[in-house]
């Protein structure tokens, strides 16, 4: 048989909503071709590595394997053979299923360890169980696989400096990211509102600087409860070696020249104004306080970097570069007087010379620098990449300059947005549900050609202004990030929501065995309406769980399934107007009840 999408392939198996897909495979492999059978692991199961540089990473999922069904992979049996091949690109490989066993073949160790990943999913969700489970058929159905990604950067920023998360939370993102696919993990580790990392030779940074005395968020009222927290170095080699593990690269974020107030509250000469009394900021939001174009602080970045080359060996190093009003260069002598010595008409040269300094001290190092797309506006910067998150007017400007561009447009791709239109979720205004998140594609379709040389990948942020502890980190991230992983990984013809909407019960339960707390918004009802349409304006209701019927009231009462069936037609609603809907399931309610007062 010929190779079809997993697409194609639940069309041809005749899959409709009313049966759950055979290939629960997220995210979609480049082709797969169906085979009759299925392989089942057994305690006469033997893990077989052909080549010594897939020891560490079959011996990673031997440990899971044992955890969850008791099999020692040891046995004289059907064998899962880690095969080492040529030709094939780092991160890709082949999977063959069959009765009689198990092949995985790759060139380099990410490739093999993708393929482990895949055949993890073809398994029963429990194999992800952290305790032995009795009772399941352990079995993959047969098939063959030939996979590889579409993007090589596929990443998630993870915000630590508005919140300090504890490393054991950072090291379960970068475990579910591995699972997925997603290779880059982007650690937001400096801002206005606290320095996370240790820095032995400027030990303030976390005397000072990891800690706020209260959080007041966007207005003046703080809640009165101090905060703060910072890695040490030994944390940060347990999670830079643990996510190496996974195929995972940590990149370090210290922002510079803005997003600075952390550092400036340490060691306030740091700033253009040194006599002025600085502290950690509690509010979030743009603050004027930046770095000073001076020795002392390019010093102070290098010495830092430094320290941070032993502790992330990642070949990109972002450097932010982004919201920094240049108030204080203005009102400063030494910056209006450096602008004239080094013969710049304006502020934003002065941060060009900034951001250029230190992005060649990175590049003398064998970095290569990424920042927001502010970069592009000075174009300093030598063979930069660009993380374009204000839209893709910026990708546009950089990929016609030959600039490499990883886009993350906020309206598409930041987490801390909406993912339920209901008044008491708290999180950023725009509303992005997980449908929104899946049907992103990171092109800029006019330029179709530039994009595919230039647009190097795909990243998700985890923004925490309004994610204040793991539970909230965990919701807003998942499983919307699921659904990002397959937006970096599967090609456009082979993405389709109906078919992910239909392997998502899986995934949750994937979610269940790792314990992660994320949204139930997959079995409530989404009210689907354009928010800036006049009253009375067309509403649509939807339920991205495939296998329900929809039921919605009118008149301020409860949905029961004697309610009536939203029929997929849009209807009108009027200022004033109270919908309650629910999902429900042969009868039975899934999910919440949903309510929207216009």
């Amino acid at each position: 048989m010929k190779k079809i999408s997993v697409l194609l392939l639940l069309l041809s198996l005749g899959l409709g909503l009313a049966a759950a897909p055979r290939y629960n495979i997220v995210p979609t492999p480049k082709s797969l071709t169906p085979a009759e059978g299925q392989f089942v692991l057994s305690p006469k199961t033997d893990l077989v590595v052909e080549d010594a540089a897939f020891t560490e990473i079959a011996e990673d999922f031997r440990s899971q394997i044992v955890l969850s069904t008791g099999y020692s992979l040891s046995g004289n049996g059907e064998r899962i053979v880690l095969r080492k091949v040529q030709g094939l690109g780092k991160e890709a490989y082949r999977l063959d299923v069959a009765p009689g066993g198990v092949v995985i073949q790759a060139s380099e160790v990410n490739g093999a360890f993708y393929g482990l990943q895949t055949l993890l999913q073809l398994l029963p969700e429990k194999v992800y169980s952290p305790v032995r489970v009795k009772g399941v058929k352990w079995a993959a159905p047969a098939c063959h696989i030939e996979d590889e990604p579409a993007f090589w950067y596929r990443g998630l920023l993870f915000d630590s400096g508005r919140f300090f998360f504890p490393k054991e939370e950072v090291m379960k993102f970068i475990d579910l990211m591995a699972i997925y696919k997603q290779n880059m993990f982007h650690w937001h580790l400096t801002e206005d509102q606290g320095w996370r990392i240790q820095i032995d030779k400027y030990p303030r940074l976390t005397e000072v600087g990891a800690w706020r005395k209260e959080t007041a968020w966007h207005s003046g009222i703080g809640n009165g409860i101090p905060h703060g927290g910072y890695y040490t170095k030994e944390d940060i080699r347990e999670v830079v070696e643990y996510a190496r593990k996974r195929c995972v690269t940590v990149i370090p974020e210290v922002e510079i020249p803005g997003h600075s107030t952390a550092a400036i509250a340490a060691y306030p000469e740091l700033s253009c104004f040194p006599e002025r009394k600085y502290e950690v900021e509690t509010r979030w939001g743009i603050w004027k306080n930046l770095y000073a174009p001076t020795a002392t602080t390019f010093r102070f970045l290098e010495d830092v970097f430094t320290e941070l080359f032993e502790l992330f060996p990642s070949p990109y190093y972002h450097i932010g570069g982004d919201e920094a009003p240049k108030d204080v260069y203005k009102e400063s002598k030494y910056c209006q007087d450096l602008m004239k010595v080094l013969g710049i008409e304006s502020e934003e040269e002065l941060q060009t010379f900034f951001v250029k300094r230190m992005g060649d001290f990175l590049r003398k190092h064998g970095k290569t620098v990424i920042g927001w797309d502010e970069i592009l506006d000075g174009g300093a910067l030598e063979d930069p990449i660009a993380m374009s998150y204000r839209g893709h007017a910026p990708a546009v400007k950089g990929i016609k300059r030959g600039i490499r561009v990883i886009l993350t447009p906020n309206r598409w791709c930041y987490l801390d947005n909406q993912q339920e239109d209901q008044p008491d979720s708290v999180a950023q205004e725009i509303f992005m549900p997980l449908k929104k998140v899946y049907n992103y594609y990171p092109a800029v379709d006019s330029l179709a050609a530039l994009s595919k040389e230039f647009i190097v990948g795909y990243e998700t942020c985890l923004w925490t202004e309004y994610i204040w502890d793991n539970d909230k980190a965990e919701s807003q991230a998942f499983p919307r990030n699921v659904a990002a992983a397959e937006v970096g990984w599967t090609a456009r013809p082979n993405k389709d929501w109906k078919s992910f909407r239909e392997r998502m019960p899986k995934v949750l339960g994937t979610l269940d065995q790792k314990k992660v707390n994320y949204s139930r918004a997959y079995y409530n009802v989404i009210f689907d309406y354009d928010r800036n349409l006049p009253f009375p304006k067309p509403m649509n209701l939807e339920l991205d769980f495939p296998y329900g019927e929809i039921r919605y009231t009118l008149d301020g009462s409860t949905p029961t399934r004697k309610s009536p069936v939203y029929d997929g037609k849009p209807f009108q609603v009027d200022k004033g107007s109270v919908i309650k809907a629910r999902g429900f399931e042969g009868g039975k309610p899934i999910g919440q009840v949903v309510t929207k007062r216009f």
